[in-house]
């Protein structure tokens, strides 16, 4: 088993273990505190974004720039401490825009419907500083291939505490100024988690930056994080406006719908993120040397790999939506959720196929490119947001993010062709989309109990039976047989 493989397969399961936990929450916490969930939801979003300015582009340096200047005995060129100080001058760059951005923030999301909540604008500050913290330093740990502790950090520190601290809210133990302060203190928590790692990699290593001493690599580290910034603000604009945008013309329970319906369709997200994690320095790697042979044998086995997981989890999530809503708190509020469901988990479906295009697109020469898509495309979401929320409430805002996904990959897919030579789509997608669909018919099919957790449990077994043993059987993928092999095996073994 590859290092791709080997970590990313670490990372999908920790993020499972995150996904257990959210369905808990999902299920029997967070549907009877929305208002709150929607508050927490809109200043993270907006902690966010803002986060994506004060990185300065250095979470892709992190990644672009590392092959150049590593090496254990230089302390690589001491990067990381050129990253932080980078980073730390967008923060203070922040802070001397903080009172025109938080005026837009209180007119925007804290409107006359969440106004009573707008004195929390004040925590977006540590917020951001954490988040942008975090995401650098896992992208920079990521050049040592490892993303299974990283992810843990980052990924499960929230999925607990969030839970518990609204618990403690419902059972009247904390206020509502309690749950936020909890929520930054979880944030804070995980940053301190990731340098300790860092450090325990032995790779905490903060020398003086060898790049300072060499004008044309300086020009280009400013050029490219220049770039990677500007991408990264559009393309969270792109795909992560659709949340504000709800809490701005809507209220806060809406957004609590809306990032509930997200969360369940970020599951099927999942194993591309780990995917990407790791597969990212190999990329820069192999684009650097122009190993483009091995570039496109990673993106073809991505976007196969990615299509028969992706599937799978959107059809299983479809499947059994609509018992996951019998059973939760507050069902007939929940329903206004089933199709944001739908359009997001599409969303996610569509760019996993496309694999790991925008990868090879940020760490080649052409990155210029995906800025000057997404910066379109983000304006295209909001126009899109402005349209579909009038005419259909949540459902419009998934829509818009669906169609802004759909557009943003296939603008990809053509570049990378045209460049490159090379796409990422084999004949063995034919078969996986066939099954997948035959699964989920015959399991809509069979009649329901009256028993919803039963008709949760028996459809999903059903359908993960039919479609998994099909993928396995026919060997659609070689890497997925191999990986539920070694698994197999360890099991065995124990």
């Amino acid at each position: 088993m590859g290092v791709i493989q080997r970590q990313g397969f670490k990372s999908s399961i920790i993020s499972y273990i995150g996904v257990g936990i959210g369905v808990i929450s999902t299920l029997y916490v967070y549907p009877n505190a929305l208002e709150i969930l929607g508050l927490f939801r809109s200043l993270f979003d907006a902690a966010v974004l803002i986060g994506i300015f004060v990185m300065m582009g250095t979470g892709s340096s992190a990644i672009r720039f590392f092959p150049r200047y590593q090496g254990a005995h230089t302390g690589h060129g001491g990067l990381l401490s050129w990253l932080l100080i980078v980073a730390g001058i967008g923060f203070l760059l922040f802070l001397l825009l903080y009172p025109f951005i938080q005026h837009w923030i209180r007119g925007f999301i804290f409107h006359e419907r969440n106004e009573m909540y707008s004195d929390f604008v004040i925590y977006v500050i540590p917020l951001t500083f954490f988040l942008a913290l975090i995401n650098l330093l896992s992208r920079y740990i990521s050049n040592f291939r490892r993303i299974a502790i990283p992810a843990a950090i980052e990924q499960l520190t929230i999925k607990i505490t969030l839970p518990l601290i609204i618990l403690m809210y419902l059972q009247g133990w904390i206020n509502v100024k309690g749950v936020i302060i909890g929520v930054v203190a979880s944030f804070g928590f995980a940053a301190l988690a990731m340098i300790w790692y860092l450090a325990f990699l032995g790779e905490w290593r903060l020398g003086k930056p060898v790049i300072t001493k060499d004008k044309l690599a300086l020009k280009e580290f400013s050029s490219y994080s220049w770039y990677g910034l500007l991408s990264g603000i559009g393309s969270q604009i792109a795909f992560r406006i659709d949340g504000l945008m709800v809490s701005g013309m809507i209220q806060f329970q809406a957004t609590g719908i809306y990032a509930i319906s997200w969360a369940l369709s970020e599951i099927i997200a999942k194993p591309m993120r780990s995917l990407s994690s790791i597969a990212s320095p190999l990329l820069a790697q192999h684009i650097e040397q122009g190993n483009m042979e091995e570039v496109k044998t990673i993106y073809r086995k991505s976007s196969i790999n990615m299509t028969i997981i992706g599937l799978g989890l959107f059809m299983l999530i479809w499947t059994v939506l609509p018992y996951v809503f019998e059973i939760m708190s507050n069902t007939s509020v929940m329903r206004q959720g089933a199709y944001v469901v739908f359009f997001l988990g599409l969303s996610q479906v569509w760019d996993m196929m496309t694999g790991v295009n925008s990868e090879i697109i940020s760490y080649s020469r052409y990155y210029r490119f995906t800025l000057y898509l997404t910066l379109i495309l983000a304006g295209t979401n909001i126009a899109a947001n402005l349209l579909f929320i009038p005419m259909y409430g949540l459902t419009g805002a998934a829509l818009a993010t669906c169609l802004s996904m759909v557009l943003y990959n296939i603008a990809k897919l053509v570049y990378i062709q045209m460049k490159f030579g090379f796409h990422p789509f084999t004949y063995r997608m034919i078969p996986a989309i066939g099954f997948c669909l035959a699964a989920w018919l015959i399991s809509r099919a069979i009649p329901d109990t009256t028993h919803h957790f039963f008709n949760l449990l028996y459809k999903g077994t059903v359908f993960s039976a039919l479609f998994g043993g099909a993928v396995l059987w026919f060997k659609v993928s070689p890497e997925i047989n191999t990986w539920v092999s070694a698994v197999w095996s360890k099991v065995l073994k124990r």
